[in-house]
């Protein structure tokens, strides 16, 4: 079979797999868009930025996207959003690293990208080699460069007037071209002449081009600077209705009147910075992100992979808004009601009182028109805030509006239709003007499932009597847990025997807690729910298993962790997508070679990834594994884990997990046939403590003067205050 020759088309980005990295909390167009082979695009409508190596000997040039090349890609050891991507070019093995910060400058604060490469001639012979630094407008979230210059010593590129690629080294040669041809070029091993071009369809290209013969086990490093949109309008989202599946994002990019202007320092601002302080700055600001948490494991995917998601859920975070992904989607609540949670469960209290925040100021998220779980879920999402957080001030600014919303559902769920709510206020009834009614119909989630609507609208009532309770407004407190239990008849009588089917398998124990986890029919229904696979639409399974793994069933657990883990997309920077089509959002208006659909952006006809839920639910199924409250006002410590890891010679540690008791500390260090475990932090569960152990352990803990044995389910109960307990396995 003759083989295909390499073409320029080799050059362009797969598509196939990305992250965007930078700031959480920031606007979606001021992060980076890094793909698994490393190419990437230091802010969205940007350019395309890439690193080939030339062997002037073989006359052959090598890139990672190149289909016959394998290249690898993770992240930090410790699961902080800094990249690298490593591949090979014959005996040169390539390593880049790359990172995004915010630092100060003459200007005002700006965002940098840093990438570092270093090149090793692993096992041949010295070999003369090029590295090209390309700049092009195709790229992962690229755009258009209508000009395009070399800088006056030519160790920088400059696109449409501003810095866009500044080289810590003197490249050996630098030029640009009016056309998308760099790679052309470099494919013969050649580089263009000219100094400055122009190119009214955008289409101008170029390169810095590096010279070096590299020995035989020799390292050769190199660094660059890319400035994020510098001189440019930072656009902010404008989601529209098209009639289609999703929202479509149709802001103009670079467009004044609706973007934020980014700083522009000058070529010598960047020349002085270090490329090893900026990447001590980026781990510093991930690890102060993520305070006090960690998670110590056997596998070491639990740890880095719950950091990465964590992570993953900060970037999806939008000028206070959770979307549902960055670029595709806007916020849905009953997406962002899970990376709320995943903030909540880790202490990012500001960011997660930033997202509920903004369910209550845009209370029917995500299509459209409104659907009817939205409002039991932000009130769900307040009592986590409130549970987690414990920040009476805020209760008391929020508490006016969990008295409202819990009134909305009483309305809609009392009431003859139709019934009037509006999108972007908690007003409703026939009081609202006509140009602010949507028709709330009773089931509209996904089309048509009261299975789970109504589900919300019970945890949405019993979360609102929480929160009247600490708000000691006890009239509120028992009139809505008296219609809850209402409702809860009624949800019984229809659904209680169809517990595992349609939308409520995702959403009757967890995380609704509509019936007890030990006993009755939910526990019945679920309990053998065990290891579930990833398939399409990838949050749902790991909802049912959630359901089983607080019905007990460990498999659940572990099981289904496993299984996703395994999986592909997760391999290296844990960055699933939702397992099916998704909206385009704003992704129609890069240069990209991205799945999307520029003439119908708001089909589902994307890949959104990572996707917030997907991820959030991932996280949060990994968060109970570890420990989870129970009904019976206790702390279940390791139920879902792995059964070798108990007697596992490194042990576990979590350190800084937040629970509705208080922050957690846990260390279980096997010690010949049994293990100590302590627990530390501030965390006091009212009742005490559930030790999970594997029933086949046989296990009796000991802890002062006092021993429990497990039950037959392996579970030992231990007081609260406990700091010390000894576990024997007898089995």
């Amino acid at each position: 079979m003759t083989k295909r020759p390499i073409t320029e088309t080799d050059l362009d980005p797969r598509g196939e797999i990305h992250i965007p990295i930078g700031v959480p909390n920031t606007l979606d167009t001021l992060k980076t868009f890094v793909e698994a082979e490393g190419c990437f695009s230091p802010g969205v409508g940007s350019y395309g930025i890439y690193f080939w190596i030339y062997d002037r000997e073989t006359e052959t040039l090598t890139a990672p996207t190149m289909s016959h090349v394998r290249s690898e890609h993770g992240l930090h050891e410790t699961g902080y959003l800094i990249p690298w991507v490593q591949w090979a070019a014959g005996s040169v093995n390539m390593t880049m690293h790359v990172f995004q910060v915010s630092r100060p400058s003459p200007d005002g604060d700006c965002l940098v990208v840093g990438a570092r490469l270093v090149l090793t001639n692993s096992w041949g012979a010295e070999c003369p080699i090029s590295l090209y630094a390309a700049l092009r407008p195709l790229g992962p979230a690229g755009g258009d460069v209508t000009q395009l210059c070399v800088s006056a010593v030519g160790d920088a590129l400059l696109a449409d007037g501003h810095v866009a690629l500044a080289a810590k080294d003197q490249p050996t040669l630098a030029g640009v071209l009016s056309s998308d041809t760099i790679g052309t070029l470099a494919l013969a091993g050649a580089m263009p002449t000219d100094r400055t071009v122009h190119s009214d369809a955008g289409d101008c290209s170029g390169a810095l081009r590096f010279d070096c013969d590299l020995a035989s086990g020799a390292m050769r490093g190199y660094e660059f600077l890319y400035p994020v949109l510098p001189g440019r309008y930072a656009a902010r989202h404008r989601w529209e209705d098209l009639g289609q599946n999703a929202l479509a994002d149709m802001a103009e990019l670079n467009a004044p009147d609706n973007g934020i202007l980014q700083p522009e320092p000058d070529l010598s601002y960047y020349r002085s910075l270090q490329i090893d302080d900026l990447h001590c700055e980026a781990v510093d600001y991930w690890a102060d992100l993520m305070g006090d948490l960690e998670i110590c494991l056997p596998d070491p995917r639990w740890g880095q992979g719950m950091r990465a998601m964590l992570g993953h859920a900060g970037l999806c975070m939008n000028e206070g808004a959770a979307d549902v992904a960055v670029v595709n989607y806007n916020v849905f609540n009953r997406d962002g009601m899970y990376v709320a949670n995943m903030m909540q469960k880790s202490g990012l209290f500001a960011l997660a009182e930033q997202a509920v925040g903004y369910f209550l100021s845009h209370p029917f998220n995500g299509r459209a028109h409104p659907e009817a779980d939205n409002p039991g879920q932000i009130l769900w999402s307040l009592a986590q805030q409130w549970l987690f957080a414990r920040d009476s001030e805020w209760l008391t600014r929020v508490y006016p509006s969990v008295r409202q919303i819990a009134e909305m559902i009483r309305y809609y769920r009392s009431t003859p239709g139709p019934h009037w709510v509006d999108m972007t206020s908690l007003q409703f009834g026939d009081a609202l003007p006509e140009t602010q009614r949507s028709e709330l119909k009773p089931g509209r989630c996904d089309g048509h499932h009261p299975e789970y609507t109504e589900a919300f609208d019970i945890a949405g009532l019993n979360s609102a009597a929480v929160l009247a309770q600490a708000s000691r407004d006890t009239d509120h407190a028992t009139m809505w847990a008296q219609l809850s239990a209402e409702l809860q008849r009624a949800y019984d009588a229809q659904f209680g025997d169809i517990l595992g089917k349609g939308y409520g398998s995702y959403a009757v124990l967890w995380p609704c807690r509509l019936y007890p986890l030990t006993t009755g029919k939910a526990h019945e229904q679920f309990r053998h729910t065990g290891a579930l696979k990833s398939r399409n639409w990838r949050y749902f399974p790991l909802a049912t298993a959630h359901q089983g793994l607080l019905a007990g069933n460990r498999d659940a657990g572990f099981g289904t962790v496993d299984l996703h883990l395994n999986e592909s997309q997760m391999q290296g920077w844990y960055a699933f997508d939702e397992g099916g089509g998704s909206g385009s959002g704003g992704w129609h208006r890069v240069r990209t070679t991205w799945t999307r659909d520029i003439h119908a952006p708001g089909q589902n006809r994307s890949v959104a990834m990572p996707h917030g839920w997907a991820i959030a639910e991932l996280w949060l199924l990994m968060r109970d594994c570890l420990l989870f409250e129970n009904d019976a006002d206790q702390l279940v410590l390791f139920p879902g884990v792995s059964p070798a890891w108990f007697r596992h010679p490194s042990g576990m540690r979590l350190r800084g997990l937040q629970t509705a008791y208080g922050a957690c500390d846990l260390t279980w260090q096997p010690d010949g046939n049994g293990a100590t475990l302590q627990i530390g932090g501030v965390v006091n569960p009212p009742n005490g403590f559930v030790l999970r152990l594997p029933p086949d352990a046989n296990a009796v803990a000991t802890f002062g003067q006092t021993q429990i044995e497990a039950d037959a389910d392996g579970n030992c109960v231990l007081p609260g205050g406990i700091e010390n307990a000894f576990i024997q396995f007898r089995g």
